[in-house]
C-alpha cells in the first residue's frame, strides 16, 4: 500500500472507531438490560481507544490531536448520520444488538483486508490488534444477543 494510501485508510479507520464509539453511545439510550448496557458503554471506550491507536500510527503530520479529534467528532457527524439518526434513537435493544453485531463483522473483514495489503509491519500489528479486538467485540454482543434472545433463530455468524 502506497503511502497515501496508508494515511488514507488510517484517517478513515479512525473515523470508522468514532462512528462505532457513537453508535453505542447512542444505543444505550434503547437498553433496559444492565448487563448489555455495560457492555455497550464498555464497547464505546475501546472503540475510542481504537481510534488512538490508529492515530498513533499514522505516518502523516497533517492530523490536528486527538484530543481535538474526539472532541469534534459528534453522532451527527460521522457515518451514523447516513442510518438516520433518529432510526438509530428508534431502534430497541434486540436491534441495537442485532445491528452492532452485523457492523462488528463488517468491520473485522475490512481490517484483516487491510492488513493484509500493509508492507508496514507495526501498522500490520496494529491493525490485526484491532481485528481481534473486534472480533471480541462480536463475540461479546453475540453472547448478549443469546443469553437475552436464545430461543430465535437469527443467525449472524
Amino acid at each position: 500500500m502506497a503511502q497515501p494510501e496508508l494515511n488514507t485508510a488510517i484517517r478513515k479507520m479512525i473515523q470508522v472507531e468514532l462512528d462505532a464509539m457513537h453508535y453505542y453511545l447512542k444505543a444505550i439510550e434503547s437498553m433496559q438490560d444492565e448487563g448489555a448496557i455495560f457492555h455497550f458503554t464498555l464497547l464505546a471506550e475501546e472503540e475510542r481507544e481504537h481510534a488512538r491507536s490508529f492515530y498513533e500510527i499514522y505516518p502523516g503530520d497533517d492530523l490536528p490531536p486527538f484530543e481535538t479529534i474526539l472532541s469534534e467528532s459528534t453522532a451527527n457527524d460521522t457515518i451514523i448520520k447516513s442510518m438516520d439518526i433518529g432510526l438509530v434513537a428508534r431502534l430497541d435493544e434486540r436491534q441495537a444488538l442485532q445491528l452492532a453485531m452485523k457492523l462488528e463483522k463488517e468491520l473485522e473483514g475490512n481490517l484483516r483486508k487491510m492488513a493484509s495489503e500493509l508492507k508496514s509491519t507495526e501498522a500490520r500489528a496494529v491493525i490485526e490488534k484491532n481485528a481481534e479486538s473486534t472480533l471480541s467485540h462480536y463475540e461479546m454482543i453475540a453472547s448478549d444477543y443469546a443469553r437475552l434472545y436464545e430461543d430465535t433463530e437469527d443467525n449472524f455468524s
